[in-house]
């Protein structure tokens, strides 16, 4: 997309954003992991939000609690991060009182890519993206912030991801994968690293990047193949089974009503072979970022 809201570029020097802190939800997360080891000595103090006490990291200081519970701190803050659900988020920052110069928040190409799916909760996902899309980009703009809005496609890296470490997992239990004969729907696998780095590049640039940004991987690929591909690193050994689609459709029913599935639905299955494709440009020309190719190493799915 890459739009911006409408309001003015706010300026801010390195040295000065040295100074006040960032704070950020959701480092405790498969993205959070990614953005702290990213982190380096010249980014200004982390402050970090999580319900479970965590072990101390360079640069962070840790407030436990809950976003609903979550006091606005006294300290100056630079900049506010999001890297967790952004409903959540959006809802808690309608309620605070800060006005940082700049927030970044991630969002999900799930906006688009499931708004007209089979699947009723699928539906409602791509409703709640949007309309906290809205009520975050509303709230920012009425406290003059800047907001950098980044929508990741399908991310992997750290084998905690909903979807190629739940596909890898199932076929290193079963030896095998079934997968229907039309499953070359294109996907553009972003690996965490780089959407981690695109957070850290709005927040450190030395003017601010407002706008909403779709952040694609840097390969578009057929389902199929980016499967194949995770298989290879991740259960060596295991092969992909074609089935016709009644066939294989067959058989995810009986697997879901046997809760073998975890969250895969209708809507999941009637994607496999639709293309679900963004523009990289918009991203790449804001933040300078170039996100690698689809080349998942081992560590991308962990034992």
């Amino acid at each position: 997309m890459g739009a911006a809201f409408g309001y003015a570029s706010i300026m801010t020097s390195k040295s000065d954003a040295a100074k006040n802190a960032w704070l950020v939800f959701g480092l405790s997360g498969p993205l959070g992991q990614a953005f702290t080891l990213a982190m380096d000595d010249a980014d200004p103090h982390v402050i970090g939000v999580s319900r479970a006490v965590r072990p101390a990291l360079p640069g962070v200081s840790w407030r436990q609690g809950s976003l609903a519970e979550f006091i606005d701190p006294a300290e100056p803050l630079a900049a506010i991060a999001s890297l967790g659900p952004l409903d959540d988020f959006a809802r808690w920052f309608e309620r605070s009182a800060l006005a940082p110069a700049r927030i970044v928040a991630i969002g999900s190409t799930s906006v688009h890519g499931k708004k007209a799916s089979p699947d009723p909760a699928e539906r409602a996902l791509a409703r709640a993206l949007g309309d906290a899309e809205r009520a975050l980009a509303a709230a920012a703009d009425a406290r003059g912030c800047a907001l950098t809005l980044l929508r990741p496609t399908l991310m992997y890296g750290n084998g905690r991801d909903r979807t190629l470490s739940r596909l890898v997992a199932l076929a290193r239990r079963w030896r095998l994968l079934p997968l229907p004969v039309r499953a070359g729907g294109l996907r553009q696998p972003v690996h965490v690293e780089d959407v981690a780095a695109a957070v850290l590049a709005a927040l450190r640039a030395d003017a601010a990047r407002p706008g909403i940004f779709d952040l694609p991987g840097g390969e578009t690929l057929p389902f199929d193949e980016m499967v194949r591909r995770s298989l290879a690193v991740g259960a060596p050994g295991a092969r992909l089974i074609r089935l016709p689609g009644p066939v294989f459709r067959a058989g995810v029913g009986l697997l879901r009503a046997l809760g073998r599935l975890g969250g895969a639905g209708s809507g999941v299955m009637a994607r496999l072979d639709q293309d679900l494709v963004y523009d990289p440009a918009p991203a790449r020309t804001a933040l300078g970022q170039a996100p690698r190719g689809f080349a998942p190493s081992d560590t991308a799915f962990p034992p």
